[in-house]
């Protein structure tokens, strides 16, 4: 069941993966209260595309106290930075924006040592954390509120991807499919 609701499309799903880690995972950040929106693959595995995907890729508000909290719930699950820069440099917008103008860098990615557990957080997206909140689906995972990027606002991304990969053509058409059958 659909609801439009403050901007927001509530929609309630039951999710059986109750040991799927980047359903934990994003639990654990809402539960938190760290602000973010799901973005990427798993998001167009919400909005209905059946695709793999091993990563949780998401826009964070990069208010400092925001990413203190992601960055303990990265803690919580033995998250490591992937890169060499201490992970308090994310706090640090100059050095955010330095690894974006030298390094080209979109996203800050935390690893698991035991496993394939990845998430993005992403430096810079094409449209703003607010704008994309406004325009988010709010879904419901085992009774924790998850904001899930639009279909309309992935499909924007996507097409921006370059170069453009396979999986992104694919989905780009699936969504426009469940756009048009929304």
């Amino acid at each position: 069941m659909l609801e439009l609701r403050r901007g927001f499309i509530n929609r309630k799903i039951v999710m059986e993966q109750n040991n799927d880690k980047l359903f934990e995972l994003m639990k654990a950040l809402s539960e938190s209260g760290v602000k973010f929106v799901v973005c990427g693959g798993v998001a167009c595995v919400l909005q209905g595309v059946e695709r793999a995907t091993f990563d949780l890729d998401i826009y964070a508000d990069l208010e400092t106290g925001n990413l203190k909290s992601l960055i303990e719930v990265t803690k919580q699950f033995n998250l490591i930075p992937r890169i060499p820069e201490p992970v308090e440099n994310l706090l640090d917008e100059k050095k955010r924006e330095s690894w974006i103008q030298t390094k080209d860098a979109l996203v800050y990615t935390f690893v698991s040592n035991s496993g394939p557990l990845q998430i993005d957080i992403f430096l810079k997206y094409p449209k703003s954390y607010d704008e994309l909140l406004w325009n988010a689906d709010e879904i419901e995972i085992d009774d924790v509120k998850i904001y899930v990027s639009s279909i309309e606002d992935l499909i924007f991304a996507k097409k921006l991807v370059n170069p453009v990969r396979d999986k992104d053509l694919t989905d780009i058409k699936e969504l426009e499919e469940k756009l048009r059958n929304k």
